[in-house]
């Protein structure tokens, strides 16, 4: 997959979703509506910055899988690529549910709700830290010797 069409499919899609999401959120129809405790702008903005967080990873995905010709310097960070996407997904995640789900969170659930979340960017940060242990530190290493190597 060519670097444009990567931007084109995900990175527009990304900008896209946000914009709709941010523009809708304020318009007064939306502002004005509500069922019960849940105001319509606040459930277009969990579907609009929901979808952009689920593209942005689905892009991250698809760019650690088969990265750009054109981006060669990705290829010994491929392993970081989605536990990356996957802090940055589940640290934006947190606000974006409390869109709909705040009006119906008490004390207790809120509790719950904030340990969740820090128990998943906890697992994240290590998964991250093995990937950059485990997948790419030996491959960064193996090309710096290899350049080494062709200086010497």
């Amino acid at each position: 997959m060519g670097a444009r069409r990567w931007m084109m499919e995900y990175g527009v899609a990304l900008v896209l979703a946000f914009l709709f999401a941010m523009i809708f959120g304020q318009v007064s129809l939306f502002r004005e509506s509500s069922l019960g405790k849940l105001r319509a702008s606040d459930l277009v903005q969990f579907v609009g910055y929901s979808g952009s967080v689920v593209i942005g990873w689905l892009g991250a995905r698809a760019l650690a899988r088969n990265p750009p010709v054109e981006w060669k310097w990705v290829v010994p960070f491929q392993g970081l690529v989605v536990p990356c996407a996957t802090l940055l997904a589940i640290t934006i995640a947190y606000g974006v549910l409390l869109f709909a789900l705040d009006p119906f969170l008490g004390k207790v659930g809120k509790a719950i709700y904030n340990w969740v979340f820090i128990l998943a960017i906890v697992a994240d940060s290590i998964w991250l830290i093995l990937s950059w242990v485990w997948k790419c530190a030996p491959l960064v290493a193996a090309m710096e010797s290899r350049k080494l190597r062709k200086a010497a």
